[in-house]
């Protein structure tokens, strides 16, 4: 017994490190090699009439836009150069191939691998309970009789 729960934790060990490196790798490697440019997240302006003041892409100094499918926001990468005022402070509505999208007042963060944004919760969830389970199966083996 004492040989099979050794070979689990080692299992679970490699295991969160394969994990946590898949994340973390996820996380720091994004689609923009030019870190001069600022990453703002735009929603889709939804409303039955257009805005009645909008901008294009390049009036807000954009130089690249990331788009996602199935989502109704993108990424939109920002020369701070030619920003001509602060976006996520005036939450300005610019068009991009034919539709409306409002600058975000919260920050965006570099996209996920899909197959990371689609397993890491379950594969992180299953990793932690199989931590717990492995630490209450060591301590009432190994407890001392009182």
């Amino acid at each position: 017994m004492k040989k099979a729960v050794e070979a689990v934790l080692i299992s679970m060990a490699v295991l969160t490190a394969i994990y946590a490196s898949a994340v973390v790798y996820a996380n720091v490697n994004s689609n923009y090699s030019n870190y001069d440019e600022v990453l703002y997240a735009a929603n889709r302006y939804e409303s039955e009439t257009p805005p009645a003041h909008w901008y294009t892409t390049e009036q807000l100094g954009i130089v690249g836009v990331t788009e996602y499918v199935g989502y109704s926001w993108i990424h939109i990468s920002v020369d701070p150069e030619k920003e001509p005022f602060p976006l996520q402070r005036e939450l300005p509505i610019f068009i991009y191939k034919d539709k409306f999208y409002q600058v975000s007042p919260l920050w965006a963060t570099p996209s996920l691998i899909e197959s990371v944004i689609q397993w890491q919760v379950p594969v992180g969830g299953a990793l932690g309970a199989g931590w717990v389970v492995l630490t209450g199966v060591v301590a009432i083996k190994w407890r001392k009789p009182v």
